[in-house]
């Protein structure tokens, strides 16, 4: 898998920009098919594969999520990795490249869903909604699995709970409602491996024990609309659009 950075700006990105067709939403179907997975407390008692979660999702078949994004963040980079060098033998999980690392926050829809001035009127409005939020460090850790994941568990909830609900907001405004994921339970977490296969929870926390209560504070994350593809046990994508966060952060809306 690659390890290059996301929608790397040497035209080597891993995922052609080439994804978004004329096609309308279908709120229903749309609908249906995002609320196929839901988040759950990271006390899970059971793993199961991550990768049966939402067969529509074929390899090639782009979707969009608004993800807060790590670039530059050797803190989380150092963490992530003293994790995943204690889960390398560990069959059951597919590790996420250190790269690829984020924050998912909410989605838009599936690309050939929606047609360009739609994507572009969704980014206008996360624009606008985020404008002027002070975002607050966030905390990574301690690990936790999930029912399908080792993650990382993310804070302040609170905080990230109010600019996922701008980003919903903005998004039914332009697409109308019922067309974002109904996920109530949001539980914020950056994923470090998910699971290939069912196991119990002490296969892949086990390991972990040295490590897993460590937690690091990250400076301002990029927010970014990114086109995503699942192959090969693998996520990868291409950005949309990167909006910034607070007064500290250079990135610009495209």
């Amino acid at each position: 898998m690659s390890g290059q950075p996301p929608g790397a700006a040497d035209g080597g990105s891993p995922v052609p920009d080439t994804m978004v067709s004329t096609s309308a939403t279908s709120a229903t179907s749309a609908t249906s098919a995002r609320s196929a997975r839901s988040a759950t407390s990271p006390t899970a008692t059971a793993l199961r594969d991550h990768w049966q979660w939402r067969p529509d999702w074929a390899s090639e078949r782009p979707c969009l999520l608004w993800y807060l994004t790590f670039e530059s963040q050797p803190a989380l980079f150092r963490q992530a990795e003293q994790a995943q060098t204690r889960l390398r033998g560990v069959r059951a999980v597919d590790l996420v490249p250190l790269p690829w690392l984020h924050l998912t926050l909410d989605d838009v829809g599936f690309a050939d869903e929606l047609a360009p001035r739609q994507v572009d009127d969704v980014v206008a409005a996360a624009a606008a909604s985020v404008a002027g939020w002070d975002p607050p460090p966030v905390t990574l850790g301690p690990m936790a699995p999930m029912e399908d994941a080792v993650v990382l568990q993310a804070g302040p909830a609170a905080e990230l709970a109010r600019l996922r609900e701008r980003l919903r907001m903005a998004t039914t405004s332009v697409l109308g409602p019922g067309t974002v994921s109904g996920l109530e339970d949001f539980q914020p977490h950056v994923t470090l491996a998910y699971l290939n296969d069912a196991c119990e929870p002490g296969l892949v926390m086990d390991p972990l024990t040295p490590v897993r209560q460590t937690q690091v504070v990250v400076a301002v994350p990029r927010l970014t609309l990114a086109a995503v593809t699942r192959r090969d046990r693998h996520y990868q994508w291409t950005c949309r659009a990167v909006l910034p966060l607070g007064p500290g952060d250079p990135a610009d809306p495209r």
